[in-house]
């Protein structure tokens, strides 16, 4: 429930007793959290659950099952708004960014689907981000950020007339942002605003946080220790279900929470070792030296942008690569051609698996030999089959589950989820998973087949530094054992395990040696 009570002074938001419950389970119990005038707040800790439904439930998402939060900050306003004739509740001081997006087309008929962005004759449903910003409008007249002053603080002058579906992962988190602030909230709660976006884009964070909170907004955050922005005041600390230290910043020890979450090297214990060489058993891979990628001066263009330009690019079997690049440089267009979604494939000079793309094989042909998973794919997945129906689904390339399985493959997916930790959640829908076990479960989607190629485009976003650390020891486990191709992307050096030996670099579309 929220409340009007008599506020303190100065108290702008608290929440007093507060029980969350998601899918039956206690998230979080007995939270108390008071937000004062000119004060920051960074959340961090686990479960990622919780820091998301703490932001949820200040944002009024979801209900609070006892407890309460009071919105004293909302005060003036909603008196302002007595015998006006019209509605006015504290939601319209709350702007709140999700990890994912919800973008809708034009119509508002459906919503995207991952391969969108690169089909040309798909975006023109889609609305621009000058579109976007321009039709969301505060509900009260405090207006202090404009459009075009959010599109300026976020570095969208060139973007703005590109239609959301062609921005890429990074380039759509800032527009999330950008969206919230023409909203002119009192207090803005963001979800790990740093996900997603490239080293430049985050080192510029901190100025863009300054420059919001010297509006008159105040931030709420979950992030991680290492990415406390130094704008923050105040730390909530989040251990199990409940709020176990909050304080000043200069109070709290963060360095012990930072070493629980820097880089570690896991050991997998032998019996899971030997499930993974069981599991690899019956692969069948090109021969060794066997070229699976050749690309020779390829290019791609939608209208006059050019957006990827005379590429040349070699991969051999059993080579790791880590694919880099600024938000925008044109890595998930590379993809895109490798991957069998993007049309423009067969236009192109592309090789793979020893095969010249547009001599007759099909789409499917190229999919069953790859792996992959991707921000786009995690967004657009449906959340509706069971955690077990979207692993399976990896066998066939299908976004959902639609044909009959072997008892083999069951087996095999079973054992796989048991490997994620994933066993006690085989039946469970995919909505009703947090966002970092959903990440593993598509993970567990993109190696159930055995690929000859693995694409893992920001594997580990999301995911707690354990089960990070987890991925990048399975992924090096399976490296040695298969020999698999690997394309890996990520903005984060600690994110690449060590089985990653060479590097390509994209900028504005071409390869920087």
């Amino acid at each position: 429930m929220s409340s009007m009570a008599t506020a303190p002074p100065f108290t702008l938001l608290e929440m007093t007793g507060a029980t969350l419950v998601r899918n039956g389970a206690i998230v979080l119990q007995h939270a108390g959290f008071c937000v004062q005038h000119g004060q920051q707040w960074a959340i961090i800790g686990e479960p990622e659950t919780a820091k998301n439904y703490l932001l949820q439930a200040l944002a009024g998402k979801v209900v609070i099952n006892q407890g309460a939060v009071h919105h004293f900050h909302a005060s003036s306003y909603l008196q302002a708004g007595e015998g006006n004739g019209g509605y006015r509740t504290h939601h319209d001081l709350v702007a709140y960014v999700p990890f994912h997006h919800h973008f809708r087309s034009k119509s508002n008929t459906q919503n995207f689907y991952y391969q969108q962005r690169f089909n040309s004759a798909d975006a023109d449903d889609a609305a621009t981000v000058r579109e976007l910003l321009s039709k969301t409008r505060p509900k009260h007249n405090d207006i202090r950020w404009t459009t075009d002053d959010a599109i300026t603080l976020f570095g969208l002058d060139k973007l703005a007339d590109k239609a959301l579906i062609k921005l890429s992962n990074g380039e759509t988190r800032r527009l999330m942002l950008a969206t919230a602030l023409v909203k002119n909230p009192n207090i803005l709660l963001l979800d790990h605003p740093l996900v997603g976006l490239d080293v430049e884009a985050r080192s510029r964070f901190e100025g863009i946080l300054q420059a919001i909170i010297q509006s008159g907004i105040h931030v709420i955050m979950a992030t991680t220790p290492q990415e406390i922005p130094r704008c923050m005041t105040h730390v909530a600390v989040i251990e199990n279900d409940t709020i176990a230290i909050q304080g000043p910043v200069d109070q709290i020890y963060l360095n012990k929470y930072r070493q629980l979450a820097t880089p570690g090297n896991v050991a997998l214990p032998d019996a899971m070792r030997g499930t993974i060489r069981t599991l690899f058993e019956q692969r069948t891979t090109p021969a060794i030296g066997s070229p699976i990628i050749s690309m020779n001066d390829v290019s791609v263009r939608y209208g006059d942008k050019l957006i990827l330009d005379g590429i040349n690019w070699r991969v051999e079997q059993g080579e790791a690569w880590s694919l880099k690049g600024h938000n925008g440089a044109g890595k998930s267009t590379l993809l895109s051609l490798i991957n069998g979604d993007n049309p423009q494939a067969y236009s192109n000079d592309i090789i793979l698996f020893g095969r010249k793309r547009g001599t007759g094989e099909s789409i499917w042909d190229i999919k069953k030999q790859i792996g992959y998973v991707s921000p786009e794919l995690h967004q657009y997945f449906p959340k509706n089959h069971t955690v077990l129906q979207v692993v399976l689904s990896g066998y066939f390339d299908t976004v959902g589950l639609f044909r009959k399985v072997a008892p083999a493959q069951r087996e095999a997916a079973v054992r796989w989820l048991q490997l994620f930790g994933l066993s006690d959640a085989i039946q469970q829908r995919l909505a009703l998973l947090s966002p970092d076990k959903q990440r593993l479960c598509l993970l567990a989607r993109a190696i159930i087949k055995n690929p000859n190629l693995l694409i893992l485009d920001e594997p580990c976003q999301g995911l707690s530094p354990q089960h990070r650390d987890f991925f990048k020891a399975l992924m090096d486990e399976i490296h040695a054992v298969s020999g698999t191709t690997i394309i890996y992307v990520s903005h984060y050096e600690e994110d690449i395990p060590s089985c990653v030996t060479k590097y390509i670099r994209l900028e504005q579309g071409r390869i920087k040696l």
